[in-house]
């Protein structure tokens, strides 16, 4: 009878059972291990190494890889921020994802490479610390091919979660929902009947110390640059994969072991997306020289009401900067041009692959401009589009003046 275990396969096989054949002399049975009747994957890669085969290799080329794409994409920036952060065109070009550029754009390609693609240094490090760490417990926990699945069916899952709960034109790159799916998937591969309770506490708190985080904020309603709906995506199918075996197959080690094909797999269609990608780099940075770059985005208000009207001149295809213009004008109480300033924000965001949360504020803007200037009605009008959208800071905004419920 099969024991059921999430670790490695150790049983031995029973020996054949002898032919009828005259025997001269006694003959010692022969005992063959389990691996020599079908060699694995990992077996023919390593020769039996013990020492190679207990390296966390596919954990160790994941976060290599993460590391040499970002640093590609440094240097292939169009302007890197005061924080660190690239320039948001740059990511487009790249890959970046949001529902405008995928489902409007038809451009699909892009599920395959967001996950691949981070921000900022601060945004990698933090992911491939994350996926180090929670990486070479599971790979010993499951094997190199689970983990591979697991790793990359969640960095889709996750793709597909951000585009569905995001506002429609918010860019998301980052491998936070592979990772999310590899800490579910940790956490319930915990529960291994055969490991010692120690180490099941062990693996049940580093699961909880990076899933918390990672998803309670949802729950909240958080706001902010954290793509949490990436992370509830990826944490769906971390679970999803991590269950399946248990309940199909009763044990990891009645799967195959197919790490090297799997990163073969997924290698062959991150390159045929990064072709689609690459079709269509030129046209997409030639577009990003009309707007605002990441070394001029002011960050204060201070900044916004100094360096509004310069910014508009230089980028007047820039819905931000007519946004920032329109508020530098509410603070001189110049009511009038703000609303027309704001209103060619809200035209210029429309036709903008970026410009969903840009649109957003500019409604807002102009709910308040209105209301302001005694216009309610007009005001309450402008503000329900914007009542409805997911930007919360937006929203927060609103109720305070009364003009959503």
């Amino acid at each position: 009878m099969t024991t059921k275990t999430f670790g490695r396969r150790g049983t031995v096989a029973p020996a054949p059972r002898a032919a009828f054949q005259p025997v001269a002399r006694p003959v010692a049975p022969v005992v063959v291990p389990d691996c020599a009747e079908t060699p694995t994957d990992e077996e023919t890669l390593f020769h039996g190494n013990k020492l190679l085969a207990d390296i966390p290799c596919v954990t160790i080329v994941l976060v290599v890889a993460l590391l040499l794409i970002f640093a590609l994409e440094r240097r292939l920036a169009l302007d890197i921020g005061p924080d660190g952060s690239l320039d948001l065109r740059s990511l487009i070009a790249y890959g970046g994802s949001s529902y405008d550029l995928v489902v409007g754009r038809r451009e699909w390609w892009r599920i395959g490479l967001a996950p691949l693609l981070h921000g900022s240094e601060g945004h990698l490090i933090g992911n491939c610390i994350a996926l180090f760490i929670v990486g070479i417990r599971l790979e010993w926990l499951v094997g190199r091919g689970w983990l591979t699945l697991i790793f990359f069916v969640s960095a889709l899952a996750g793709a597909v979660g951000s585009l569905l709960g995001n506002p429609h034109g918010v860019v998301s790159v980052g491998a936070s929902g592979a990772i999310t799916g590899l800490i579910a998937a940790l956490f319930i591969a915990s529960f291994d009947p055969q490991a010692e309770s120690t180490q099941m506490i062990s693996r049940l708190k580093m699961s909880l110390f990076f899933g918390v985080p990672a998803l309670l904020p949802l729950a909240l309603g958080a706001s902010g640059n954290t793509d949490y709906y990436a992370h509830a995506g990826g944490a769906l199918a971390g679970l999803a994969l991590a269950v399946l075996p248990w309940v199909v197959f009763w044990s990891y080690d009645s799967l195959p072991r197919i790490a090297g094909k799997t990163l073969a797999v997924a290698s062959v269609c991150s390159l045929v997306c990064a072709g689609f990608a690459a079709s269509r780099y030129a046209s997409y940075m030639a577009d990003a020289a009309h707007y605002i770059r990441a070394s001029e985005m002011p960050v204060t208000a201070e900044q916004i009401v100094r360096r509004s009207a310069d910014l508009v001149s230089r980028y007047p295809r820039d819905p931000r900067g007519h946004l920032f213009h329109a508020i530098s004008l509410i603070e001189q109480r110049r009511f009038a041009i703000a609303e027309t300033e704001a209103r060619a924000a809200m035209t210029l965001a429309a036709s903008d692959v970026a410009g969903g949360p840009v649109r957003s504020g500019a409604s807002a803007l102009m709910a308040m401009i209105l209301l302001v200037q005694g216009r309610e009605s007009e005001a309450k009008v402008m503000a329900a589009e914007s009542c409805d959208t997911k930007v919360s800071e937006v929203r927060r905004m609103l109720k305070k003046t009364k003009l959503c419920a």
